[in-house]
């Protein structure tokens, strides 16, 4: 981290230069933002980024490993099950939250993790904005010393393959009512990719086809997925389509990762930076003193779910078949290391990587951070002015 650069960004800030930035991005996608954008960006040294790549993508490797696979059959229901798998996530994400060890030194500690893309789009928006707007052209906006432009082929390509961009879509649920619609609309600015409803597409024998809102049949012949299972189930939402017959389907992002990359893994993880974690069901007897320890739902985003103050009556009030859902997490020290003009923020950084099938490695491409004074990082938890949603700029 790089508290000095940090602290001296906030004299750059001023109503206007804040309003400069909503306007800039909220004009480039012709879209009101429906979170709070952070008036700074997290300045990162070239030492840390290496920290949060090399933590990131071993954490990945793990959860490929024959082993991993083996225990996370499991978590895939008939249903939900989608033929032709690939060995590995595509796209993934892995959320650190910025600690302090015993010697002062900043060191990354494992939040949450998933196999599934995430703001691929609108954070290199934010990114190149704050570089930009506030003449910091120096560093950089991406991880692995990428250039825009490397960063914005290999997206391309891992999003489209070969597959004729007509017939690729970025599906989601009611798309119009997401808050992460800012996405949707920059990915269709950067790469060209279109976005359908997922009420919209329907079976025709193993393959998918989008009904237009002239009612035409376009195919689609390869999917990147932005849906997410349980919001579907939640909503009770009657989809068209079968998941677990899609044989002629290409998916950039498989969805079974949603399911085999989560927290689900975290108790078998072995990487330095995972703090430990166990579900409900394997504790013989809970912890005494629960203080120290954060309560989570295997399956949910955005920090929905998340108890950072459990007590044995919100544990027990789990139903048994329930628990194995659930996970005890030891609880991590958010270090107090970002400078604003209300006291320090904590912060979380999320490294987002693509492991493209010609790659021996996944590749941390691209950064999300929130950033708040309060006990939870998410966006909808830090609505006070210096809190938020960010992105990371590297030395």
């Amino acid at each position: 981290m790089m508290p000095d650069v940090q602290a001296a960004f906030i004299d750059k800030v001023t109503p206007e230069s804040y309003a400069s930035v909503r306007s800039i991005l909220e004009s480039t996608m012709d879209l009101e933002i429906k979170y709070r954008v952070c008036e700074m960006p997290i300045f990162v040294s070239q030492e840390f980024r290496r920290q949060l790549e090399e933590s990131a993508a071993a954490i990945v490797e793990e959860c490929v490993t024959p082993q991993m696979i083996e225990r996370t059959e499991q978590t895939l229901a008939d249903r939900y099950r989608v033929p032709n798998e690939c060995p590995r996530p595509l796209f993934s994400v892995v959320d650190f939250a910025v600690t302090q060890n015993e010697q002062g030194d900043f060191e990354p500690k494992l939040i949450e993790l998933q196999g599934f893309p995430s703001l691929f789009g609108y954070q290199f928006l934010y990114a190149e904005t704050m570089r930009s707007r506030y003449d910091l052209l120096d560093m950089r906006s991406t991880f692995s010393n990428l250039t825009q432009a490397d960063y914005l082929d290999i997206l391309r390509r891992s999003v489209f393959a070969d597959i004729d961009p007509a017939e690729v879509a970025l599906v989601e649920i009611d798309p119009a009512d997401q808050k992460t619609r800012t996405d949707f609309v920059c990915m269709q600015n950067l790469i060209g990719l279109r976005t359908v409803n997922i009420r919209d597409v329907y079976q025709r024998g193993n393959a998918l086809v989008h009904r237009s809102e002239h009612g035409l049949e376009i195919p689609l012949r390869r999917v990147f997925n932005r849906a997410i299972i349980d919001e579907l189930d939640d909503m009770n939402v009657d989809l068209h389509f079968r998941w677990n017959e899609l044989t002629d389907v290409d998916w950039a992002g498989h969805p079974n990762w949603y399911f085999r990359m989560s927290k689900y893994v975290m108790p078998w993880l072995h990487h330095q930076s995972v703090p430990t974690t166990a579900t409900l069901d394997t504790f013989d007897e809970m912890p005494a003193d629960l203080s120290n320890w954060v309560l989570k739902p295997l399956y949910a985003f955005a920090g929905k779910g998340v108890n950072v103050s459990p007590t044995h009556d919100d544990i027990a009030s789990i139903p048994t078949h329930e628990q194995p859902n659930w996970i005890l997490q030891k609880k991590v020290t958010y270090a107090p290391c970002i400078a604003t003009p209300f006291g320090p923020n904590r912060v979380e950084i999320r490294v987002m990587l693509i492991w493209e099938d010609s790659s021996p490695r996944p590749l941390p491409v691209m950064s999300l951070a929130r950033t708040g004074r309060g006990a939870m990082m998410g966006a909808r938890y830090n609505t006070e002015p210096w809190t938020g949603s960010s992105g990371c700029l590297f030395a």
